[in-house]
This record gives C-alpha cells, structure tokens and sequence, in this order.
C-alpha cells in the first residue's frame, strides 16, 4: 500500500532561482512591524472569538459570565478555522482555498463581534474592580502573558516547528496536499497545525506563531477558571501564574512552535463543560464538551488518550446513553479527519505506530524509519508498574531528554494528595479525578514522554492547588503559609527563568537585535540552510538537494529529506548499490547532495562508493557554524561543508 502511494512526493520541482518564496527572508524588525503584528493578531483573535461566538449562540445558551464567553468563544472559534482551513486544503489551489477558508471565518466573526466586545468590557471591568494583592496577581499574570506574546512573534527556532510542524505546512503550500513520505513526521500533523497552515497562506509565519502562543494563554486562563470551581481570592491567580511559568509551558508558548499548545485550553474547557452538563443537564452543554474533547483527539496522537480520559469523565459525570453517544458522535465529527486522512494515504490511521506491528508482504519496508519513529516517540518504551504511577503526579522524568525545559512540578507532586483526599468525596470531584489519573495514566502506557502531559496541567494544577487551599482553610495554618511560599517560589523562579529564556527573542522583536543574527545565533541548521540556499542559487538549475541535516523550514530551495530515520525511500537495506542511487535521484530530481560533515552513518558508505565513482562530484565547499549537541548548552563549532553535484553518468554497479 506504501509503495502504491510514493510516486507522490514526486511532484513537479520548481527552478531553485523561483524558490524564493519558501520563507520570509530574514529582515530585521521594527517597532512598527512588531505593533503591525501585534494589531494583527489582536485584530484576528476578536475575530476567531466572534465566530466561535456566533456558533455557540446556535446549539445552546450555555455561557453564564463574560469570562465564559470568552474562553469558550475562542476556543470554539479555533476550532472552526481549523476545520475550515481543513477544507480549503483540498482545493486545486491550497493557498488560495485556504486564504477563502479563513476569509469566510472572518466574516463570520466579524457577526459576533458585538458579543465578544461586551464580554471583553464587563470581564476588564470585574478584573479593576478586584482589590489589594488579587489586583497584583492579575496584573503579573497579564504582565507574563505579554511577555511571551511579543517573545513568540521573534523568528522560528523551535527544533521540532523547523523539522516538520511549520515545514510541512509550508510544503503543501508549495507542492500539493499528498502523502508526506520523504518527511514521515508529517504524518503526525493534526487539526491544529491548520493554524500554521492559515499563517503561512497569509504570508506570515508570525502571525502563525502568534495564534499557537494564544492557545497557551488560554490554557493559564482556563487553569484560573477551573481553581475558581473550588477556590477564590488569591489562590486562582497563584494556580494560573504558576500553569503560565512553568518551563515547559513558557518553552511551548514562546518558542517550541508546537500546536500541541491548544490541547491545554480545549481539555479544561471540555471538562468544564462536562461539569456543568452533570449540573445543568441541557443537551447543549454535552455537544460542546464533545467538539472540545474532538478538538483534542484531533490535535495529536496523544489527544486520544485525553479524549478517552474525557469521554470517561462523561460517563462519570451524566447517566444518560443519549448524552453518551452524542458526546461521542460531536467528537468524532470534529477530530477524525486527520486520522481519516493517514488511513486514506497509508492504510493506518495513526501511522506508522500500527503499520509498524502489521505483517507485510511484498514491499521491503523502511525498519529504520519505524524504529527510529518509535524511539523518537517513546513508543518502544516500557515501564514498571513503580514508574507508571509517577505519571499521575507528574513525578515522571524523561530520561532521553534530560532538560530543565521539561520540569512539569514539583507543585503538582507535593499537592496532589491533599488533593485526592478531598475531591474524591463529591461527584464533581472524582470527574476531574477520573480525567486527571486515566489520561495521565495513558500517557505512561503509550510514551517515555512527561511532557506530553502538558495538556492535562491545568487540570491537576488547578485542582491540586484549590485542594491544599481548602484543606487548610481552617486549619494546619504552618502548612498554608508553607503552601504559599512554595508557590511564590516557583512563581518568582519561573519568571526569571522566563526572562532568561526569552531574553534573545524579545532583543529580535524589539529590533535590537537583526533577525540574521537572531536565526544564526539560535535557530539549530541555519548556516546549513543559507549555504544551501546560496550555492543552489547560484549554479540556477532546477532540481532538488538530498538533505541529511534536521531543521528543514529555512531552506529556500526544493529538497528531499535524506534521513534514513524520517524519509520512506531512504531505505539503508535498499539503497546498497549504485544503480538503487540513481534510480533514487531520477525518480525525486535530485541533482545535488549535501555532505555537512558526514553522510548518515546507515548511509556514509554507499555515497562514498558513489564519490570514488564519479556519480557525485564536489561543486561547492566551505564551513559553517553549528551547534554541537543539545543548542540549550551553547557549545558551537566550524564544520566543513560540501554540495555534491549528481553526474549522468552509467552506474558502475
């Protein structure tokens, strides 16, 4: 089925000189080209609420405060665009039927714009109406979120956003919408991404990053309104403070590129609306908390499992097959068509994780690519009972990715059990529990990952704090005021971990620094990308460049992905001879080779043999600097680099 399919991703190669427009040249930013976009962004968030606005006026008037409406409205909104830009994909030409997509959810938007104003005005008027140290944390809370609004508007570095989150979108801009198998990651793009694909098609990948930080502003603001549930005064904005500063959050937020992000928002939000269905028992509350929990499963693999832990909740929550099975069906509708598209393309709907399992006959599949994906995803991996049940209090610790980035605690840990102990007696309670614990729980079955469960942080944060809050409230005072210092302390490392962090992005947003030297001081493989760039350009033929290097987005030239580990026809067991090169390099247009410092190791001696034999011949060479390592220790270094021209020549073997 595999084989049947690959003749897609040779689409036709533009001429390198016509490539220009693969990314937005590096210019340095103005103050006015950051308020530009700022105005931009600002602009387009009102508009994306107005149209989720607009929809939830339709199946139900659920939204009580203006708090509500605006949580709710944006998320709703999101996912309408996301499921429009889905459809305008599809059409011959994608950029212009998504640009139509997003111009039809504006006008949409631009209808409920009168309901998201109001909102905005009476929530701005509770928020200065709050007194003494409430007023403060809101202030600080706003402050942190401004922060990380202008941090996220600096150019791209995010690892995974330059390998294939922003990558992929940019390609079916450029080449069609078809099965990604020279970039197999892109199998992994869900409902979310379409954000991306809406920014690009407008001609701003900022704009794109800037709707991906809005989801984790979000998600702080659902942490806030979820604490409110069970707690008031200072204690919500110390929950949301501390969802905002943690590493993690604030890597997502600003700089990861990642639309992973969103689940933080449409996870809090589906639960509430679980909750309030088991308190209200309106229909329409059951069909938002199902196009929520959709939005989730649609956004990631790992959006199963939290749709799985929120579909438990439900039946927790409401004793009715009807709400059931329409709770199931809203989810469905909204988050299958990612998974329907990989079947469609592969045979597997979440490839290549069952792909992988499968037996095969015919076709030699690529067993390092699936072994690479599943080390990649922690999907290999296997835990101890011990080790399982540390995800629950986000105690886990991803040992293949050792990083302060990743530190999801201590909070949750140290609360958690005041936590258990008191929502497990009320039926609201042991909902939120049953989502918490399954999801996280999911989590540790399927992947080495703690970071993946981000998502399910607003939930645990804000619960576990509201739990240590009320268990104290009259008495274990030594305990409560420990409570809050722990919470101060981590709030006050967070932020300055935050400045530290977001330091250089806020030095290219402002204009300080050229966004030139902002890309080659932090965006990993850019030296690479220019030299590329550069020296294809400059030889001005057509065809495209066997890359071996990672970070994908800032190449301006066509390419095809040439590791083993992430490209379905760089296969090491087949690509043996000389005529299984040529037969490559025919087949994709590839005319150059790029050797940056070595070859992949499972292919380093094949492209070796086709140097001693002529077929690639040294047409450019020089050094670069790049990053040795993990770029969050800084250690560069010169690398020699060479482009090798493909010669038409007979293969000698």
């Amino acid at each position: 089925m595999v084989d049947r399919r690959a003749h897609l991703v040779s689409a036709a190669v533009p001429a390198a000189d016509g490539a220009a427009g693969r990314t937005i040249a590096a210019q340095t930013m103005s103050a006015w080209h950051t308020l530009g976009l700022c105005f931009a962004l600002a602009v387009s968030v009102m508009l994306i609420s107005g149209a989720g606005a607009m929809l939830l006026r339709v199946p139900t008037r659920l939204l009580g405060t203006a708090f509500e409406t605006l949580l709710f409205s944006a998320a709703t909104g999101v996912v309408v665009l996301s499921l429009a830009v889905d459809l305008g994909q599809l059409a011959r030409n994608i950029r212009v039927g998504v640009r139509l997509s997003v111009l039809l959810v504006a006008l949409l938007g631009f209808a409920g714009l009168p309901t998201i104003v109001t909102a905005f005005r009476q929530q701005m008027q509770k928020c200065l109406a709050l007194a003494g140290i409430e007023k403060f944390l809101a202030a600080a809370l706003l402050l942190v979120l401004v922060i990380q609004g202008f941090a996220s508007l600096a150019p791209l570095t995010g690892s995974d956003a330059l390998h294939y989150h922003f990558t992929m979108q940019k390609l079916y801009l450029e080449d069609g919408f078809h099965a990604p198998w020279s970039l197999l990651h892109g199998f992994f793009c869900g409902l979310s991404h379409q954000l991306i694909l809406a920014g690009l098609a407008l001609g701003s990948d900022q704009l794109a990053q800037g709707w991906l930080f809005f989801g984790g502003a979000l998600g702080a603001l659902c942490t806030l309104r979820l604490a409110k549930l069970w707690i008031g005064g200072i204690w919500p904005w110390l929950a949301a403070l501390s969802f905002a500063l943690t590493p993690v959050t604030f890597w997502q937020t600003i700089s990861a590129g990642a639309p992973d992000v969103w689940m933080c928002a449409f996870l809090p939000l589906s639960l509430l609306m679980i909750l309030k269905a088991r308190e209200k028992g309106g229909a329409g509350f059951v069909v938002l908390a199902g196009t929520l929990a959709g939005a989730v499963a649609g956004t990631k693999y790992t959006g199963l499992i939290f749709a799985g832990a929120l579909f438990a909740g439900c039946l927790i929550a409401i004793r009715s097959a009807g709400k059931y099975a329409l709770f199931f069906a809203c989810a469905v509708v909204v988050g299958i068509w990612p998974y329907l598209r990989n079947w469609l393309w592969t045979g597997d709907p979440v490839f290549p994780f069952l792909f992988a399992r499968i037996e095969r006959v015919g076709a030699m599949p690529n067993q390092t690519a699936l072994t690479s994906i599943l080390l990649d995803t922690g999907a290999s991996h296997t835990f101890s009972l011990g080790e399982l049940l540390k995800f629950p209090f986000f105690a886990a610790v991803d040992q293949s990715h050792l990083g302060a980035w990743q530190l999801l605690g201590p909070l949750v840990l140290m609360f958690a059990p005041f936590t258990i102990l008191h929502f497990r007696k009320t039926g609201e309670g042991r909902v939120v529990l049953a989502v918490w614990i399954l999801g996280a729980l999911g989590i540790g079955l399927t992947s080495a990952m703690s970071r993946f469960l981000l998502p399910l942080l607003p939930v645990a944060l804000s619960a576990s704090v509201a739990g240590v809050a009320l268990a104290t409230q009259n008495r274990w005072r030594l305990l409560r005021s420990i409570t809050l210092l722990s919470l101060g302390g981590f709030i006050f490392a967070g932020f300055a971990a935050m400045l530290v962090y977001s330091s250089p992005a806020l030095a290219a947003v402002a204009g300080r620094t050229p966004a030139e030297n902002y890309l080659a001081a932090n965006s990993p493989d850019y030296r690479r990308s220019e030299f590329v760039n550069r020296e294809v350009t400059r030889i001005g033929q057509p065809g495209r460049t066997l890359i071996f290097f990672r970070h994908l987005y800032y190449l301006r030239v066509p390419f095809f992905v040439g590791d083993p580990g992430d490209s379905w026809e760089m296969n090491p067991s087949v690509l043996q001879s000389d005529a299984a090169w040529m037969l490559l390099f025919d087949k994709h247009q590839i005319r150059w080779v790029l050797k940056s410092p070595e070859y992949q190791a499972d292919l380093a001696a094949s492209l070796r043999r086709l140097e001693k034999d002529g077929v690639l011949r040294a047409c450019a060479s020089g050094e670069v600097e790049s990053f040795l390592g993990n770029r969050l220790e800084g250690i560069r270094v010169r690398e020699p680099i060479s482009l090798y021209c493909v010669q038409s020549v007979s293969p000698a073997r």
